[in-house]
């Protein structure tokens, strides 16, 4: 049971197959349980440091921002979750740029050919990223999937956790509350802009 509450939290998060909701895991939550210290007032900031970047995301998240989520990634992003299920071949581990960029634009709800099972879809979402001291690391260092991608570079690397609620109603009395442990890998490119080249979910060993 825990190991398949586990796998429909990561598909959840990584937004691979949102359907899944209708299945098990709508659980309902109080909103007295949490006082989120997001600010969804924050402004756009240019992509010239790898933490204008995060604060890009942590915008275009709470405010349902596509241009701006897209505008995080990196042309050569993957989402990548570790082979935990080498049993299950219909388990996603990874996601290319346009398919993060689906997936979160029917989050966002503006995909108008796409539809949930169970009503309109989210109506508020409050996305928090809690993470440590940055570090520097090279892509080999820090464990690419792709290691030969960018082998001479140099990766800012955050890591923390990150807390997601998705509210179905503006009142903000039903939903999703993900929690999960991330890392979000940014490169700078030839103009000296930063992005986030990888998004890895930490399994716990």
């Amino acid at each position: 049971m825990q190991q398949v509450q586990i796998k429909l939290r990561l598909v959840l998060f990584s937004m691979v197959a949102v359907a899944v909701l209708s299945v098990s895991c709508w659980n309902p939550f109080a909103p007295s349980t949490h006082k989120p210290d997001n600010d969804t007032e924050i402004p756009i900031k240019d992509r010239d440091r790898p933490e204008n970047v995060i604060n890009n995301l942590l915008y275009a998240m709470n405010n349902r921002d596509i241009e701006v989520f897209e505008d995080c990634l990196d042309e050569d992003y993957w989402f990548y979750i570790p082979g935990v299920y080498p049993d299950d071949p219909e388990f996603c581990t990874g996601l290319n740029k346009d398919d993060e960029i689906t997936n979160i634009r029917r989050l966002f709800n503006l995909d108008p050919g796409f539809s949930y099972p169970k009503g309109p879809g989210f109506q508020v979402i409050e996305f928090t990223f809690s993470h440590g001291k940055p570090r520097i690391e090279s892509a080999e260092e820090a464990g690419d999937v792709f290691p030969y991608a960018h082998p001479d570079e140099d990766w800012v690397i955050y890591e923390g956790t990150v807390n997601i609620y998705l509210y179905l109603e503006e009142s903000k009395e039903h939903g999703v509350y993900i929690n999960e442990p991330m890392k979000y890998k940014l490169r700078e490119d030839s103009e000296g802009y930063w992005a986030i080249v990888r998004w890895e979910d930490v399994i716990p060993q």
